[in-house]
């Protein structure tokens, strides 16, 4: 359920943190889509029986040390599950890859059982700097996740932002049959200041002032009707 009043946060890992609480069952079968090498979910382990992970690149995947099982897959492609074979669905900054997100919605929808949810977190550019950093190319990219979020080049994959505003994922999601639970939207761009205060307390300072629908990152839950 989405209010345009929401609260400001600067943390999308503590707003996700409080959505997977939820959202998680004890002994729950969870699917993780882009997995990569590393998971946060290692801090929810306790909660779930089996922790699946598919990524289109198979290396990453294969590294990850938390996961029960990998297999290289598509997010975009029909997956190798059955009908509702997970009590969850994970996806972690990776919306904004898809170049097919409405049938990349509609898989996840069928792997999950009826009731079963579903926690993205996604970048947002309906904010305005991220909307001009999307015409940037690709070493620019790079450059900018390496020095601020600390991302490694192997790890900054190309964007494309076909359902990265509120209205959009909203909009993909419901045709997908998910019923939204909660979305928040988070002002996240002083991650990017790296460890320049001033220029991470400005970039704080400056989303104080937009509108929430305009904060640059979304963390939300929905729930497969």
């Amino acid at each position: 359920m989405w209010h345009e009043r929401v609260p400001f946060e600067t943390s999308h890992t503590a707003v996700e943190r409080e959505l997977l609480d939820r959202a998680l069952g004890h002994g729950a079968r969870v699917l993780e889509i882009g997995c990569g090498r590393t998971t946060r979910l290692v801090e929810h382990r306790a909660r779930i029986a089996e922790l699946v992970g598919v990524d289109v690149d198979g290396g990453a995947g294969r590294e990850n040390p938390y996961l029960d099982r990998f297999l290289e897959a598509d997010a975009c492609a029909p997956l190798p599950f059955a009908d509702a074979e997970f009590d969850l669905v994970y996806a972690n900054f990776v919306i904004e890859h898809l170049c097919s997100p409405a049938e990349a919605f509609c898989e996840w929808r069928r792997v999950l059982r009826p009731g079963g949810e579903l926690v993205v977190l996604t970048s947002n550019v309906a904010n305005p700097l991220l909307l001009m950093a999307r015409l940037l190319p690709q070493p620019v990219r790079v450059l900018a996740k390496r020095h601020g979020a600390g991302a490694a080049e192997r790890d900054v994959y190309p964007a494309v932002y076909r359902a990265n505003t509120v209205a959009a994922l909203a909009a993909a999601m419901a045709e997908a049959r998910f019923r939204p639970a909660e979305l928040r939207t988070v002002a996240t761009l002083h991650r990017y200041a790296g460890s320049h205060r001033r220029t991470a307390s400005a970039l704080s300072a400056a989303e104080r002032l937009l509108p929430a629908a305009r904060r640059s990152t979304i963390v939300a839950e929905f729930r497969a009707a």
